[in-house]
């Protein structure tokens, strides 16, 4: 079943013009023609019109809600594929990273393109990047080989990253910045890549970000969020005088998070403390 404009117009509540210059301008739908020219919406463009409407109706920009719709097909287009195809993939790109094949890895690769991001980052890098660590501590994996594939791995992430352009160009900026004094950003960059699926625009500093480095950028990009990663253990004094400091520049929500979080931290108002992802996200 077709709509003619008129009839998209009263049913979203979008003036006619309106529906024209998202056409022309974002291309955005791209409606059939009936034989005498009009233009006829399908319920799929429909559908999408509808969401940017919401969108816009939250708040956000026509571009920024564009961009969010763009990145949420794209996730949608990529799928979940079955536990065991994908440790049998895992198994072999191991095996290919323990040996220096970088050719064979990349094959293996290409066939995770249409897994989701998350899955690819659940599924199979943590987990290689956990076996290598433990591999490393046992004796059983040298720290060329450790270094090699965590490398690897640290590239997929970043792939993943630009691929999305770190998040669409209008949307609401999340910082995401390493701890003072720590080297590891893995975390950090598979965080940052989960923030970019769900409409942020990343603004991504790496590892070993000094404090008040960190304060100054805050109070002049105005960030909707600050993301800081710890990876080791800190002191709770330490930690609580950071986030006391960092929260004091910050407009909007402070999140500290990681494994390196002791248990038992002060409630800080507008500083939310997780040690998982999955507890932000």
């Amino acid at each position: 079943m077709g709509y003619r404009i008129k009839t998209v117009s009263d049913m979203l509540g979008v003036p006619r013009n309106t529906l024209l210059a998202w056409e022309r301008r974002y291309s955005l739908v791209t409606p059939a023609r009936q034989s005498n020219g009009y233009r006829e919406y399908s319920e799929a463009d429909v559908t999408k019109l509808r969401e940017v409407k919401r969108l816009i109706d939250e708040g956000h920009k026509v571009s920024e809600a564009i961009s969010m719709l763009q990145i949420s097909a794209q996730r949608a287009a990529l799928r979940d594929v079955d536990q065991p195809v994908l440790s049998h993939i895992s198994e072999q790109l191991m095996s290919a990273l323990l040996t220096y094949d970088r050719t064979m890895a990349d094959r293996l690769v290409q066939r995770l393109s249409a897994v989701s991001y998350r899955q690819q980052i659940e599924d199979v890098y943590f987990p290689m990047l956990r076996a290598v660590g433990e591999g490393w501590c046992n004796g059983e994996i040298s720290i060329t080989q450790e270094h090699y594939i965590s490398g690897f791995c640290r590239e997929q992430l970043v792939a993943m990253l630009l691929s999305m352009e770190c998040g669409p160009r209008h949307g609401p900026l999340a910082v995401c910045a390493g701890y003072p004094g720590e080297r590891h950003d893995m975390g950090l960059l598979a965080l940052a890549v989960l923030l970019a699926l769900r409409g942020k625009r990343i603004l991504f500093l790496g590892a070993d970000v000094p404090l008040e480095e960190l304060c100054t950028l805050v109070a002049e990009q105005n960030p909707e969020m600050t993301c800081v990663s710890v990876m080791m253990p800190h002191n709770p004094d330490e930690l609580a005088s950071f986030a006391r400091r960092l929260n004091e520049v910050s407009p909007n929500r402070v999140v500290i998070g990681g494994r390196g979080l002791p248990a038992d931290l002060p409630k800080i108002m507008g500083v939310e403390w997780h040690r998982t992802m999955d507890a932000l996200a």
